[in-house]
This record gives structure tokens, C-alpha cells and sequence, in this order.
């Protein structure tokens, strides 16, 4: 597991630590040392010994000059350019004086200074420390072009905290930034290196320890990202002395006479995600489809509208369900007009098991979002960023550029546990603390793929998982799935169908 925190965060974080103990020089020290530690681990065996330290006038620059003391010490050739000049602040004023008595040569950037550029572009290893987590706006036109330059070159890019030229708090990316290869983050990840299109400058990501307890930075609220462990720690058991009963019974309210894969993606993926019994429950006039696939699902056909879609008369049939199901999936494919929105109302006031609220059945809350936070049962809400921007009068931009207030937003405005869908899905219960997924991939970007993760998240909550841990096992996974997919077949070629067809096989990793 690994922790993300803001730049504020990591500022008294920092703060917290000096009052303790644990002076601000001595973390510079701490932090550089880490930095080249991994650094040596990664070249000390290549041959590979011509480094170019480039360090800016702030912490971050002293951070580069202690890393240029490590590697000097070590046996490399180290050169240092100062982008700005003679450091300013104190802690890293005093790592420049310690490099004195070396062979480090050190020299101001001269972007009209040939030779100083041909050895930025003819050594091993560029160590990157410009800028730091303080970093905010667009890098002069001067310092653009030694980034420019710096991310050409055919030396192995280190960029120190974030590559400089990327804001710790944001994904835009508003002028020239270092292109890593490799970025060494001091104490947690920033969300700049999470989320696109900045995560894209910073190549690789390791997080460096500085020598601060964790029992300080466990005290923050923050995003998390979790490894295939951590997915398999808190993956259900099952007993061998079990039948269907004790894994949950499902039900799926979904597809209409024109989207009735909808509902057969979701039933599927929920099946073969374990759950005991499926019932689906869909419009009559779809019957034929839904004989199609997923011989499993128990199904409950209702009484269709003129359009084909569930009918508010079948709201008899669906209470009689909801009196035996253990949790409820409804939405996907569903379709928007009174009577499905009569539907879902029903269900959201009735339904005394966990919802998954997906597609259509948010898209009909938009302008009704106190029906969902007087749900007397826990609901799930799964938007992407369009059905986002709905919710909050707002538009799809906004959602995208401020995903993890927008997530919290959306959690307060609703009582729900949220899933912000997009390529780095963010899963949250409190709008405080954050499960961002890392996995899955571009050809994920398809119609019916978030059916498939819908049914996911319901087989997962139907078993009596949580909605919080449902929704981060069936994120996960569903990622896991379509990489596998993606690996197997190609991205353009990746299909919900293909995601389903490998579920099982992607489970198997994590069942005890």
C-alpha cells in the first residue's frame, strides 16, 4: 500500500517531524542519501558513472546536492548545475557548502554555453532537482528550455519528488516539465504522479523513506494505491463446507428492449465473481436476448413500457425480489423516461439491502439527489465523468481537472460510497480517504465495460463485503482483468466480453 498526500500534507508532515526531533537538515540528508542509494543500487554494477546533477535554489536543490555528495563519494563523476544560482534556502545553502573539498564541479546554467549542454547531454545518469513539491505556474522560457533539453537527451532521466515543471496537487500540465525515467518520491506519492496526463512525465515511481515515523504520517488523511497483497489480504475466503446460500443472492435490475447486453454484462461478471444465486430481473419485450448468454442467471421478466423498457407496474414483482435478494444492482442499460425513473426511486426508498446505483439509474437521480441519501440502505454510486458533471451541475472538465474533490463532493452530496470512474478510478466512503486504482488500461475505454464492473462490485457486496471493500476488490480486479486481456489479445481489441471471460482466471490470484 502506498500513501498519497498533498504538498500541504507534506509540509507539516515535515513540520511535525522537526518538532520532534528530526531537524529539517537532517531530513535533506535523509532524503538525498535514499535518492542515491537507489541510484547506486540501479548503476553501480553498469559501468555507468557520468552524472549531472542539475539542482534548483530550494530544498529540492539541496536535496541534489547531497545525492551529488553520495554518488561523488562513491566513485562517480559528478557535475552540479545550479539553474538559479547560489541556493536561498538555509537547509539547502548548507548541503552546498559541503560539497566543497570535492572533485564535484559545480557551475551555473548557461543556456548559450555549448560545452555545459554537451555534458548534460553526453553523461550516464541526469538527476533531476529543479523543483519540488512547492512548485506552482509555468516555468520561465529559460528554464523550459533546459527541461526541453534535459528530456531529449539520451541519458537515464532521475527526477527527485515530482519531475520538475508538475504541480503536486494537479494532473495539468501548463507548460515545460523533465520527462523521467525514473521518479524517486520523498515520503509518499503526490497526485501529480497518480493521475494523467502528468503521470506520464514521471516514467517509473518509487516512494523514498526520509526517516520519518510512520506513526506521524499515518495521522493524515490521504489516497492510497494498493498492490496485488494487499487485494489478496482482504479477499473472502470460502469454505469448503458451503452451498449457493452462503455466498449471497444477487439481483440485477437492468437492460431494456434497446440495451439488453447491459444487463447480461452485468449478471455475467457478478457469476463469475462468485456469488451464490443471480436473478435478473429486465423488460419482457428483451426476453429473447436475455435467453442468449449466462445460462446461471435466474431470470425475472417485468412488464414493459411502450419503449421497451421496465414498466412502474413491475414494482410489485420487484418488492417481492428485493425481499430475498442481499443486494441490488440496478441502471445499466436501463433507459431514462418516467417509468424508469418511478423504478428507481421505488428501489432506492424501499430496498433495506446495499444498492449499486449504475448508468441510467444515476442519470435519472441528476436532478432527485436527496432520494438517494435518504436510502434507508447503503448505496453505491459508480459515475464516470459525465454522469459526475450531472450530478453536480457542472461539466465534464471541471470533474476531470479536481477528480478527487469532485469525489468527495459527490460523497457528501449523496450518503453514498462513491466509484469516480475513469482510467484511474477513485473509490471513497467519506470523502476524507481515497482508494485510487492503478490498474487496467486504454482498451478498457469501451461501452459495457463498466456494466461488467458494476456486476463485480454487486457479486462482491451480495457475499457480505463491504461496500468500500467491494467496490476496491471489484476495481482492482476489473483493471487486473482487461490488462490481462490487453497482454493476451491487444487494447484495441479489448472487449467486456474478453474482461468476463478472464475474471475467473484473474480471481485465482487472490483466493486463499
Amino acid at each position: 500500500m502506498m500513501k498519497i498526500l498533498s504538498s500541504a500534507q507534506i509540509r507539516e508532515i515535515e513540520e511535525t517531524a522537526d518538532k520532534n526531533g528530526i531537524t529539517y537538515l537532517r531530513l535533506m540528508e535523509n532524503a538525498g542519501s535514499a535518492c542515491a542509494k537507489v541510484i547506486r543500487n540501479r548503476f553501480d554494477e553498469t559501468g555507468l558513472r557520468k552524472v549531472t546533477v542539475v539542482c534548483g535554489k530550494g530544498k529540492n536543490g539541496g536535496d541534489g546536492f547531497v545525492i551529488a555528495r553520495k554518488l561523488n563519494e562513491n566513485g562517480y563523476k559528478v557535475n552540479v548545475i545550479l539553474a538559479y544560482g547560489i541556493p536561498q534556502a538555509d537547509t539547502a545553502l548548507e548541503m552546498y557548502s559541503r560539497l566543497k573539498n570535492t572533485s564535484i564541479n559545480i557551475e551555473m546554467y548557461d543556456e548559450n554555453n555549448p560545452k555545459q549542454l554537451s555534458r548534460i547531454s553526453d553523461c550516464d545518469v541526469i538527476v533531476d532537482c529543479v523543483f519540488g513539491t512547492g512548485f506552482k505556474g509555468v516555468p520561465d522560457e529559460k528554464t523550459a528550455k533546459l527541461f526541453k533539453f534535459i528530456s531529449s537527451s539520451n541519458a537515464y532521466v532521475v527526477s527527485v519528488d515530482l519531475p520538475s515543471g508538475l504541480c503536486a496537487d494537479s494532473s495539468n500540465v501548463e507548460g515545460a516539465a523533465v520527462k523521467a525515467d525514473l521518479t524517486l518520491a520523498a515520503i509518499a506519492l503526490k497526485y501529480s504522479l497518480v493521475y494523467y496526463p502528468s503521470t506520464e512525465y514521471a516514467g517509473e515511481v518509487k516512494v523514498v523513506s526520509i526517516g520519518i515515523p510512520d506513526e506521524i504520517i499515518e495521522e493524515f488523511d490521504g489516497g492510497y494505491t494498493l498492490t496485488e497483497n494487499d487485494i489478496r489480504r482482504v479477499f473472502p475466503e470460502r469454505s469448503e463446507n458451503s452451498n449457493k446460500g452462503d455466498y449471497g443472492k444477487a439481483l440485477v435490475i437492468a437492460g431494456s428492449y434497446e440495451m439488453p447486453g447491459a444487463a447480461l454484462m452485468a449478471s455475467s461478471a457478478c457469476v463469475e465473481c462468485g456469488v451464490g444465486i443471480v436473478k435478473t430481473a429486465f423488460p419482457d419485450k428483451a426476453y429473447p436476448v436475455m435467453m442468449s448468454t449466462c445460462p446461471e442467471k435466474v431470470l425475472v421478466p417485468l412488464e414493459s413500457n411502450k419503449y421497451g423498457r421496465i414498466s412502474s407496474i413491475a414494482t410489485e414483482r420487484i418488492k417481492l425480489e428485493l425481499k430475498k435478494c442481499d443486494a441490488v444492482l440496478i441502471g445499466c442499460g436501463l433507459g431514462q423516461d418516467n417509468d424508469t425513473f418511478n423504478v428507481v426511486k421505488y428501489v432506492l426508498e424501499n430496498s433495506t439491502v446495499p444498492i449499486i446505483l449504475d448508468a441510467d439509474g444515476i442519470n435519472l437521480m441528476q436532478d432527485s439527489i436527496d432520494i438517494i441519501k435518504n436510502s434507508k440502505a447503503p448505496v453505491i454510486i459508480t459515475p464516470h465523468p459525465g454522469e459526475a458533471a450531472r450530478l453536480l451541475k457542472t461539466d465534464v472538465k471541471q470533474v476531470q481537472m479536481h477528480r478527487l474533490s469532485c469525489a468527495k463532493e459527490l460523497c457528501n452530496l449523496t450518503g453514498a460510497t462513491v466509484v469516480l470512474k475513469d482510467s484511474r478510478t477513485a473509490v471513497t466512503k467519506d470523502g476524507r480517504n481515497y482508494y485510487i486504482n492503478m490498474t487496467g488500461n486504454s482498451g478498457m475505454a469501451t461501452g459495457g465495460s463498466g456494466d461488467v464492473l458494476a456486476g463485480m462490485i454487486l457479486s462482491f457486496v451480495a457475499q457480505g463485503i463491504t461496500p468500500k471493500k467491494a467496490s476496491i476488490l471489484a476495481v482492482y480486479i476489473h483493471g487486473l482483468a482487461g490488462d490481462i486481456v490487453a497482454e493476451k489479445y491487444s487494447k484495441a481489441g479489448t472487449t467486456p466480453q474478453k474482461i468476463i471471460n478472464e475474471l475467473a482466471k484473474t480471481i485465482s490470484n487472490f483466493e486463499k
